[in-house]
């Protein structure tokens, strides 16, 4: 208090505020000395007590301590709004509430100086010790696969490992018919051979779909989606659910080959009986049915009408995907929130473990939700918007109530005079006026 009563006697800005506090204010707001116009507003706020400045109960923070009282209130490391809530407690300025967007009431009774806020923004966004212990973002809304027309135009694969050895997984999108293999070694070459076998069995598909594993994004891969003629898209790195058709399928599998283990019988058969049984909670056709148009002879007994081939009607199942896929999204986005948008050059903080780091976006990937940042060491990584963080902080909103601002009468012009609205005189005197109502 001793420094606060200091610094007001040096600041001339404030002996003219102080002068005007004692001996009153002039009659206009265009009187005032232009140091003192944006305290003009709250003028009958303004007290001088043991010669600090007070507006309300808030000490008024002279120029020369803000960047003192800046380094104090973020000892804790707190983030913006709770360091804004910590500040507002005790200090205050002018255009302090213009300058962040959530405020609250213990914020605004302590401290002030003008642009108190945008101060505490900027000394909060380049704290090195609370920026890399940032929360992480939350999820965003679901942006589901499209849904392809016919069978095995659009499948996805994944690895996994399960009892200590290594598979393979390739699921189609259109039927949910998966494929499973054991890969006696994780290599590109292997993981193409399995590929292969499948795409000269059911055809090749127009777009493979994998997660950014070393078997996947390898050069070798590149060349075998060349040769093969189809599309190749990788999912962000960290963010498996970009691959979510073919991580759920691994969970099936597993959970397959678990109960088979279990009660010792083929996990052969199990597949064949999960391939010949309807899926997604409809009864329409198995995923045997949607790919190949016939059901499959398993152990159950079967009529040959119940094994002739059939064909379903691709649009029918298309319908019934997307009835799926909008109530998924409808359940998903309830707790779900759209990130504001990056684009390249901007600068941003990216997400790596449980830390975040500084990076600049050098390009967006193929998909919508995918960039490229650099971080200054040098390093380039591939992310989801998800794991990114916008390092300068979007201008807020004011939570201060609005000036009313005129508006233009828009009404057209009548040269029809109105009616005189109808009056009535109580015996007090008192005038009485019919209400308005629309004329219908």
């Amino acid at each position: 208090m001793r420094q606060l009563r200091q610094a007001t006697e040096d600041d001339a800005e404030l002996q003219q505020l102080k002068a005007y506090s004692h001996h009153g204010w002039p009659e206009s707001r265009k009187l005032c000395h232009p140091s003192t116009t944006e305290f003009w507003t709250f003028k009958d706020e303004l007290s001088i007590i043991d010669d600090i400045i007070f507006k309300g109960k808030k000490i008024f923070v002279p120029s020369a301590m803000r960047s003192a009282m800046l380094t104090k209130i973020h000892e804790g490391h707190l983030a913006i709004e709770k360091t804004t809530q910590r500040a507002r407690e005790i200090l205050f300025w002018p255009s302090m509430v213009t300058a962040i967007q959530k405020t609250t009431q213990r914020a605004r009774e302590i401290l002030f100086w003008p642009s108190m806020v945008t101060a505490i923004q900027k000394t909060v966004s380049s704290c090195p010790i609370y920026i890399p212990k940032l929360p992480s973002n939350p999820k965003q809304p679901l942006r589901s696969h499209s849904i392809p027309s016919r069978p095995w135009q659009k499948v996805a694969t994944d690895l996994f490992n399960w009892n200590s050895k290594d598979y393979l997984v390739t699921v189609d999108y259109y039927s949910r018919y998966f494929e499973v293999d054991q890969l006696h070694s994780t290599t590109s070459s292997a993981v193409i051979q399995k590929l292969s076998t499948h795409f000269a069995r059911h055809g090749i598909p127009e777009k493979l779909v994998s997660d950014n594993s070393p078997q996947c994004s390898s050069e070798e891969f590149s060349r075998f989606a060349t040769t093969w003629d189809f599309q190749h898209d990788t999912s962000s790195p960290g963010y498996p659910q970009s691959n979510g058709l073919a991580e759920r399928t691994v969970q099936t599998v597993k959970n397959i080959l678990d109960k088979a283990k279990t009660d010792g019988h083929s996990a052969l058969l199990s597949i064949l009986e999960y391939r010949t049984t309807p899926v997604d909670g409809q009864s329409l056709a198995s995923p045997a049915q949607l790919l190949m148009s016939r059901q499959l002879r398993a152990c159950l007994p079967s009529t040959s009408h119940q094994l002739t081939p059939k064909t379903i009607d691709p649009e029918i199942v298309v319908q019934r995907r997307q009835h799926l896929q909008e109530a998924q999204g409808r359940h998903y986005n309830k707790s779900a929130h759209p990130l504001p948008p990056v684009d390249k050059g901007d600068q941003v903080h990216v997400q790596k473990g449980d830390n975040w780091q500084p990076a600049t976006i050098t390009a967006q990937h193929n998909a919508p939700r995918s960039f490229v940042v650099q971080t200054p060491d040098g390093g380039s990584y591939r992310r989801n918007r998800r794991f990114l963080r916008a390092a300068k902080v979007t201008p807020p909103l004011s939570d201060e109530p609005p000036t009313p601002t005129p508006v233009a009468d828009t009404q057209p012009t009548s040269h029809t005079p109105k009616p005189a609205m109808a009056t009535t005189m109580t015996r007090s005197g008192r005038i009485v006026t019919a209400p308005k109502k629309m004329d219908l």
